[in-house]
Parts: C-alpha cells; structure tokens; sequence
C-alpha cells in the first residue's frame, strides 16, 4: 500500500503502539505526520502499518478537522486541551529605602554569623570556669615580667634542635 495523506493508519512502535491515526503531511520517503488516536508528531514510515481506508482531508488538516473526519468512520480521537496563556508578574522594583533596610538587615545576619578570629577565642579560654564568667575569682594583680633568664633559656632551646645531626638518608634497597 502506498503512504499518502489522509491514508488511515496503526502505529506499531513507540509510546502509541496500537493506535489508529490518519497520515497528515508526507515530509519525505522515510517519515510522515500523523494525528487522530495517537499525538500529533513526525513519525518514520516503519513505525506505521497502513489500512486499506484513506479519507479525504487537506494538507496539514488541523486537529479538528481530523476529528471529525474519523468521528464519521466511528474512531475517537485524542483530545487535546489548549494551554491557558498566562502573563508572568514583572517584578516590582524596590525604592531606595527597601534598598538600605534590606542592606542593613544583611549586615545584622553576617554579624551574627560571622566566624570568630583567633584573638577572641583566646580570649574566652582565659574565663572559661564558672566562677571566672561570674567574677567571683580574684584576679592576679601581679605583671608577669619575663626575667634575662626565661629570655635566654627559649633562645638556647631553638639553638639546642639545630645542633642535632639529621639522620642520614638510606639508599633505595637498603634495610634498616
């Protein structure tokens, strides 16, 4: 049978497999435009097995009209619903003062939540007892004063790791 339009076909493949459908435009030798049954799509001409009826319908027939034509021969078609067209909300823009409120609650968050340095955590260690945070605990008045001794005793310590031999390297299929 040859495919032409408005011939009367099953789809044997795909997602409408078992479908009756009317061929609406022939694009070339390979595939076609179908619609009743099944949705309105090109499919390949493999994909189709043609019936012996061929209906009378235009080029590109819209879908109603192809409706109608298979309501004549007692086949229900595939009832589509339109999209409703609806405007996307342009967006409002902000006064200058929305603007600094916005900024300034921006800050207040990041203040919030904004990592410690180092220099308060030390700071915190100090009072980390109980009686401390209450201020029950006297605190020391006394400076403490590094004396030449303490000064020259952590001098001589670094001096001390450098005096020591590093340990020779081992050659490559050397045991220990």
């Amino acid at each position: 049978m040859t495919i032409e339009i408005g011939r009367l076909c099953i789809k044997i493949a795909g997602r409408d497999a078992g479908k009756k459908a009317v061929i609406i435009d022939v694009l070339d030798d390979k595939f076609v435009v179908l619609d009743g049954q099944t949705r309105r799509r090109k499919v390949n001409v493999f994909h189709i097995e043609p019936l012996n009826q061929v209906i009378k319908i235009e080029k590109n027939a819209s879908h109603g009209d192809v409706a109608n034509a298979l309501k004549e021969l007692g086949i229900e078609t595939r009832q589509t619903k339109p999209k409703q067209k609806t405007e996307r909300p342009k967006p409002k823009r902000k006064t200058p003062e929305q603007l600094r409120v916005q900024k300034e609650e921006k800050r207040k968050l990041r203040d919030i939540f904004r990592p410690k340095k180092k220099e308060e955590k030390i700071g915190e260690k100090k009072e980390s007892t109980l009686e401390a945070k209450a201020g029950l605990m006297e605190e020391k008045k006394e400076e403490i004063n590094p004396s030449e001794a303490e000064i020259k005793e952590k001098k001589a310590k670094p001096a001390e790791k450098k005096e020591e031999k590093p340990k020779a390297k081992k050659a490559v299929g050397e045991k220990e």
